[in-house]
């Protein structure tokens, strides 16, 4: 049996790869806020370090 040739993997822009970090980090910070029962706080995801950029987006969700 001979196996299938695999597809050539797609090279992703660094705005894509930012894009899929930050949408895996707001759905970890939305389950732990959900886990906590608490809303997410601005000041609290600034003082973490987060950027504004991840921040809007969490607002936005």
């Amino acid at each position: 049996m001979q196996k299938a040739a695999a597809a050539p993997k797609r090279i992703k822009s660094d705005d894509q790869l930012l894009d899929q970090g930050i949408a895996q980090l707001l759905k970890a910070v939305k389950q732990q806020a959900a886990v906590k029962g608490k809303p997410v706080k601005r000041d609290q995801l600034l003082k973490e370090g987060y950027s504004e950029r991840f921040i809007a987006k969490v607002e936005q969700a």
